[in-house]
């Protein structure tokens, strides 16, 4: 590709940017606040059982 292209590219490509960055931002922020998206990208947390946040500390030197 010849250099005056390439500049030519960059310096559109950087216009595209600084026009649409407020759009891909809020694209962004929908996206992450949906609900249905978030539990489909993350992965639900493992909820441990009561007994083992709350172990005894008998129980818990007894372990280690």
């Amino acid at each position: 590709m010849e250099p005056i292209t390439l500049c030519g590219l960059v310096i559109v490509a950087f216009g595209l940017w600084v026009e649409l960055e407020s759009t891909m931002m809020a694209v962004g922020k929908w996206i992450y606040k949906n609900r249905i998206i978030t539990m489909v990208i993350l992965p639900p947390t493992v909820q441990r059982p009561v007994f083992i946040r709350r172990m005894p500390i008998c129980v818990a030197k007894v372990s280690h």
